[in-house]
């Protein structure tokens, strides 16, 4: 470890339009037992000057709706970035990627923590972080990314977005034929909300911006393997994944008709960036073309007014 007491920089993209999701990952984060932390907010949204004024003064101002429930000490940890006092550009084609990726630019810590906005931990999450962090990189003398458990809500469910020994999303298209032994299947990542590691690592690795909206997550984890880390899941770590109520088109995994194009367009993408000869040759004649008829039945079932839009949405992805 760098220091005895080294910095956490805790990266946090944001809406920035639902205050009490926001404020209790902050309350949670002033409430933590190890206190050497900043929080980066980095709003994706476009802000008139009033909006931001009245913004900031909601969680810097000790008068504010989150603020007056803040520490002095922990309103200082907090930086706010947005077009209206950064060179970041809201709503650009990089999505979600492009935001997380100017917030890791802007660390100055040690170590990066990323958290959605709508995730929230138990008080002594980040000093159990670095102690197993610590524990791990002795244990395997290499660098280590570590995930935590992701729990749904309040509740004991637990939410596999990402890997669990086998990614089965991700791997999807050769789930038939990829055993764990092979490095397309073999990292354990409950999600790529709650990723720890070093800074170096993730400002080396940073997000694809070409993964603006979806799965963008479970590519980074991947790239920062090839980069050399060991990839943990810490089932002790417990993040709770305070999400909203989903629509019957987004509980389909197929959403908007933007993020349905973008969804194909991913799968493509991934298996371009990460499967081998075989795997792509299978997926294009087999599991690409299935994938699209299933989201198509899916979007006839579910579309409603919009399953002709949606279609051809998946249709452009897959061409």
């Amino acid at each position: 470890m760098k220091s005895a007491n080294p910095l956490i920089s805790i990266v946090i993209p944001t809406r920035a339009n639902d205050a009490h999701t926001l404020s209790r990952l902050l309350l949670a984060l002033m409430d933590q037992t190890y206190q050497t932390f900043e929080v980066l907010l980095v709003c994706d949204r476009r802000f008139t000057p009033e909006e931001w004024s009245d913004f900031s003064n909601m969680i810097l101002s000790e008068q504010g709706d989150i603020g007056s429930k803040l520490s002095e000490n922990m309103r200082q940890k907090i930086r706010l970035f947005s077009h209206q006092n950064s060179e970041f550009m809201p709503l650009s084609p990089g999505g979600a990627s492009a935001t997380r990726n100017f917030g890791i630019g802007e660390a100055r810590g040690d170590f990066i923590q990323l958290f959605d906005d709508d995730n929230t931990v138990g008080a002594e999450y980040l000093e159990q972080e670095l102690a197993y962090y610590e524990q791990y990189t002795q244990k395997f003398n290499q660098k280590v990314v570590l995930t935590p458990k992701l729990l749904w809500r309040d509740t004991e469910t637990i939410q596999n977005q990402g890997f669990l020994k086998y990614n089965y999303r991700l791997a999807r298209p050769q789930v038939y034929f990829l055993s764990e032994n092979q490095s397309y299947a073999e990292i354990s990542m409950f999600s790529g909300n709650g990723v720890f590691s070093t800074a170096d690592l993730i400002k080396e690795t940073l997000y694809d911006e070409n993964f603006a909206r979806i799965a963008e997550d479970l590519d980074f984890v991947y790239r920062l393997k090839q980069n050399g880390a060991k990839i943990l899941n810490i089932s002790a770590l417990e993040l709770r994944h305070r999400e909203r109520d989903k629509t019957p088109l987004e509980q389909a995994r197929i959403g908007t008709p933007r993020s349905a194009e973008q969804k194909i367009k991913n799968i493509f993408l991934r298996v371009r960036k990460h499967a081998n000869l075989i795997q792509k040759i299978i997926f294009i004649f087999w599991s690409s073309r299935g994938i699209t008829l299933w989201l198509s039945v899916k979007a006839l079932y579910y579309g409603g007014d919009e399953k002709r839009s949606i279609i051809g949405g998946l249709i452009r992805g897959y061409l």
